[in-house]
Order: structure tokens, then sequence, then C-alpha cells
């Protein structure tokens, strides 16, 4: 089935996340990190008022991988469940048909298909909804209330 996706950049690495998914790209923006956060979870972005936690994708994916430092221009994608994911650039919208993995090439099955690129290579297709185990997604929700109730209290000081 023919669909679009917003093609992403993680340093040499080319992802396509289906269209149907992004709420919105955005620049970047200051992230606020209080310490002892999980690795992927870089810390929270203050969106319409609310923290929007902010994921690194190249961590969720290879979980050897460092997050060294990140570009001033790179991208926040902000996902349609209030999550954002941290990538080196939001290239290109590319509208294709994705060709399924070989078995076992997937990590937690969240990459489910390769996407041929018009201009050559392909991209992983990712999954937002197999990013995290269910586990990870009830931490990062406690972790995300523990983030809005500090912001009200500073507010409120």
């Amino acid at each position: 089935m023919t669909a679009s996706f917003l093609i992403l950049r993680i340093d040499d690495s080319r992802l396509a996340l289906p269209m149907a998914a992004v709420r919105e790209v955005l620049p970047l923006l200051p992230i606020d990190a209080p310490p002892g956060l999980p690795r992927p979870l870089l810390g929270f972005v203050t969106l319409q008022g609310r923290p929007v936690p902010v994921l690194a994708p190249r961590v969720l994916l290879d979980p050897q991988a460092q997050v060294t430092g990140v570009d001033l221009f790179a991208h926040l994608v902000r996902l349609r469940h209030d999550i954002c994911l941290l990538v080196d650039r939001a290239e290109d919208v590319a509208t294709g048909t994705a060709e399924p993995l070989a078995p076992g090439h997937s990590l937690n099955a969240a990459i489910t298909g390769e996407l041929p690129l018009a201009g050559g290579g392909t991209a992983h297709v990712i999954d937002p909804e197999r990013l995290l185990l269910e586990g990870e997604r009830a931490t990062l929700a406690a972790l995300t209330a523990a983030a809005a109730e500090r912001r009200d209290q500073w507010s409120a000081a």
C-alpha cells in the first residue's frame, strides 16, 4: 500500500516515519533535562504550557549508541501521542510502498520495512507504536507527570 512518510536523518541513517503518526516538525527548542532520566529520554520541551518528553531514537534503536551533542539545526518531530523525537534533520516527505524486512532484522519489531528513496538508497520504516515497550510508556508517563508538577511548583513560587 502506498503511503506518505517523513524522511529523517540520524547520523548516516535514514528513517521513514509514517506521516499519519506525525503531528508537527519543530526547530530545536530548549530541552529541560533534570538529573536521573533514563538514557533514551533527553528531557522535556514545553509546548502549549505542558512538558513534552524528548526521546533519542538513535538510543532507542541502538542501546549502545551515544548522544554526544546536539546540532543547532536539529529537528524535533512531535508525534501524535505527544512525544518528540530528536533527529539530526527532517529532510523530506516521500510517498511509496515499504518493502518488508527479512525476519529477525528489527529491534523490538520497531523497524517494519524499508522504503526505496527516489534519489537512491533506502530508509528504514519505523512504527512509532513499537518504539517503546508498555513498561517504558508507563515510566515515561510518570516522568512527564513529575515534570509538569515541577513546572507548576516553579510557576507558583
